[in-house]
């Protein structure tokens, strides 16, 4: 009896404490994301918590070693015994799974463990003293035990280079090594160990479970950075079909000027010049004339825009060549001087990144003009290391950010920059212009 023994009292209590608190932790974990591996894992804790509840109340309690009240709590602790093992592999082999599809493989050694610790459960329930005395059945039992758990151990340890299965092979080999310790101490021929390999065994499920949260805790963070990465994807993915279908509507529209209003238009063009041509009152030929100077202007203008909207100009040239165009064109309307240099840079970017730093350059120098009363306005596009940095930069009377509140058009560079991973930083000051840095 160890009715008395403060060791034993308290290691029991401390193993049913820790293992409950696992299951605390497996609960939540279990409720957050309904996985098969966390029942699994909580059904093992129950068995073992109430293995080692059942260990202390044989062992402090008044129960004769030929009694039957002896045998029966003998039989129960055997029966959780192989009721925590087949716990204890279907958590690993589901935890596997959910890692990696293809160790649905070990699925029939799983239905193995599953009809064996069916076939011991008939047999205990049909021959108790049997079971509880021929220690040949214990032995042979407890090797096939052994031999299904080493198939899984063995795969775990062929799959170290992840974490996840690390934690899992730490935990296994705990389980392995107090077990062995137990069963030495059991049938030991000194014979002389009051507790039989229980405190081994105390001492693996702490260790154990120990690597087992900490595989859980891990896998709660991977799969939470895996739904951060997930989400970022699905935004860059929606942002893309967005610019598509954007530019797919934009030369929609210009080919409908082009094919329809613009053919309406030459048409109505052709009209004023017959009419023109027929007409014999010289007071209404004047009028005629300038119908069809503006239908011709109409036309022109709407060739151009036509051929704006349907161009692929974005596609075909390198951001440095857009910002070029887009420097020239600005210079051609005579407003403000706009001077573009670059390190002859090179980079291949992708259609929305060149699209959106276009139309920051396009934001700041409209801003410039209209706001900043500047002269000069210089924009410069430099790679290094591995970075992009644009720089848009005026000579106007500038502003005092910390009295000025921001427009909408800084509002919308500030956002278009998120939106292709870039960061925006913008200095101004009084009489000193104002400079913007995109970097990506």
């Amino acid at each position: 009896m160890l009715k008395n023994d403060i060791f034993f009292i308290q290691l029991c209590f401390y193993t049913i404490g820790f293992l409950s608190l696992a299951g605390v932790i497996t609960t939540f974990l279990n409720t957050y994301f309904s996985s098969r591996i966390y029942k699994f894992y909580g059904l093992y804790l129950s068995v073992i918590i109430a293995f080692v509840a059942i260990v202390y109340i044989k062992n402090t309690g008044d129960f004769p070693k030929k009694s039957n009240e002896r045998l029966l709590l003998n039989l129960t602790v055997d029966i959780l015994q192989v009721l925590s093992h087949f716990f204890f592999c279907g958590f690993v082999y589901f935890a596997m799974v959910m890692e990696d599809i293809k160790f649905k493989k070990l699925k029939n050694i799983y239905k193995t463990f599953l009809y064996f610790t069916v076939i011991y459960l008939i047999i205990v329930a049909a021959f108790p003293k049997f079971v509880s005395r021929d220690f040949v059945y214990f032995l042979i039992t407890r090797i096939i035990i052994l031999v299904l758990s080493v198939l899984f151990y063995y795969h775990l340890f062929k799959n170290l280079d992840r974490t996840f299965f690390r934690y899992l092979f730490a935990a296994v080999s705990f389980v392995f090594i107090s077990g062995f310790l137990a069963l030495w101490d059991s049938f030991s021929s000194s014979g002389y160990s009051k507790y039989t390999g229980f405190d081994y065994l105390c001492y693996g499920y702490f260790l154990e479970n120990l690597c087992f949260v900490g595989a859980l805790i891990h896998k709660y963070f991977s799969i939470e950075k895996e739904k951060e990465i997930t989400a970022v994807a699905h935004k860059q993915e929606l942002f893309t079909t967005q610019k598509e279908i954007q530019q797919e509507t934009i030369e929609h529209i210009g080919r409908e000027i082009h094919d329809n209003i613009g053919q309406k238009l030459t048409l109505a063009s052709l009209y004023t010049q017959q009419l023109e041509f027929e007409n014999k009152a010289p007071q209404v030929n004047n009028t005629i004339e300038n119908i069809s100077l503006i239908i011709n202007e109409s036309i022109a203008e709407l060739r151009e825009l036509s051929k704006s909207l349907i161009d692929n100009a974005i596609d075909v040239n390198t951001i440095s060549q857009l910002i070029e165009k887009e420097c020239e064109k600005i210079k051609a309307l005579k407003k403000c001087n706009v001077i573009y240099s670059s390190n002859g840079f090179s980079a291949n970017l992708k259609y929305q990144e060149k699209s959106i730093l276009i139309r920051i350059v396009q934001e700041f120098i409209n801003n410039s003009i209209k706001h900043s009363k500047c002269q000069n306005i210089f924009v410069e596009l430099l790679s290094k290391d591995n970075n992009i940095v644009l720089s848009l930069k005026d000579d106007g009377i500038g502003f005092s950010p910390e009295t000025v509140q921001i427009g909408q058009g800084i509002t919308n560079i500030k956002k278009r920059t998120a939106l292709i991973g870039g960061k925006m930083e913008l200095k101004s000051g009084t009489d000193n212009g104002t400079q913007l840095i995109i970097r990506l």
